[in-house]
């Protein structure tokens, strides 16, 4: 029985490799990687690279392909160990080739050997490009491996590529994947260096949605974003937003920051809810400065008497 089984396997690699003759893939060099023990591959690998036949440096991507139709993961894996082990040895210094390793590894879920080349290509100080990073975070992504992926985004925004962090972002949005807090700063801090306050409200909006956690340094930037960006509807989003949790101290932040937007901008009515309100909600200003801006709006009016006696 045995025996049979390994006949029936050993045909649906062939019957692969004929189908891959098709393709453009070499057929023999195919059912010789399926018949042979894994502890061939690499060698089978390079004779075929040695012989000439072989000239396109990606020739085997389709053979892993291949293999892993044909129910040899680790064969397929080793012949991405091999073509890491020849770029190495050739010293090139190209970031596309390692890249389409690592691309291939996510197809996998092979995390470990995508990181590896990951390392490396660092090593070697290679200069990193926004594909290695697309490709090593889609690969920690499929094997479900979400920290990973998280510090890497993370390094993507400290480097700067941030259409490339959005865009990852977006990805882990679309797969449903509910990001922490470390992402929720990354993000934020998209926003503020692209200046793109008038996206708060959409971010705000995810929040609420998604019933995201807010941390205290959150709230923070949120309301530094919207102060700077005269941002005064998605500061009151904000505040409506954290009344629900316990971020008592980022309140009273954000009760000043939208009190003091209303006192400089003279809309005094609006002014005066925001004051009494969160009076209402049990908390006292903490910066006198804040006190004199609402003073001087009221003497701007000269409406002495509406002072709030607090």
């Amino acid at each position: 029985m045995a025996i049979a089984a390994v006949r029936r396997r050993l045909w649906r690699g062939l019957g692969t490799a004929a189908a891959a003759v098709a393709s453009g893939t070499d057929g023999n060099l195919l059912a010789r990687l399926v018949s042979e023990p894994e502890c061939r591959v690499k060698a089978t690998m390079e004779e075929a690279a040695s012989s000439g036949t072989h000239r396109d440096g990606a020739f085997w991507e389709p053979l892993a392909a291949a293999l892993l139709r044909a129910s040899s993961p680790t064969k397929a894996h080793l012949i991405l160990e091999w073509e890491l082990e020849k770029l190495l040895k050739e010293n090139i210094q190209d970031c596309e080739p390692y890249s389409r390793i690592i691309r291939f590894c996510g197809q996998t879920r092979n995390a470990t050997l995508a990181m590896r080349v990951f390392e490396c290509v660092e090593a070697k100080g290679i200069q990193l490009n926004t594909n290695i990073f697309n490709a090593l975070i889609n690969a920690f992504l499929s094997a479900g491996d979400l920290l990973s992926a998280m510090t890497l985004y993370e390094r993507f925004v400290q480097l700067n590529m941030l259409d490339d962090a959005k865009t990852i972002f977006e990805e882990m949005i679309a797969l449903e994947i509910k990001p922490n807090s470390t992402i929720l700063e990354a993000s934020l801090e998209i926003l503020y260096r692209k200046e793109e306050a008038s996206r708060v409200r959409d971010f705000l909006k995810r929040v609420s949605d998604g019933n995201w956690e807010l941390n205290k340094a959150i709230v923070v930037r949120l309301t530094r974003i919207c102060l700077d960006g005269g941002e005064i509807d998605e500061m009151e989003q904000l505040l409506a937003l954290i009344q629900k949790g316990p971020h008592l101290s980022s309140e009273t932040q954000l009760h000043h920051g939208i009190i003091r937007f209303y006192a400089k901008a003279d809309q005094l009515a609006d002014m005066e809810h925001a004051i009494y309100r969160m009076l209402d909600n049990g908390v006292v200003f903490m910066c006198p400065e804040d006190v004199e801006v609402i003073i001087c709006s009221y003497f701007r009016h000269r409406e002495f008497d509406r002072i709030p006696k607090v």
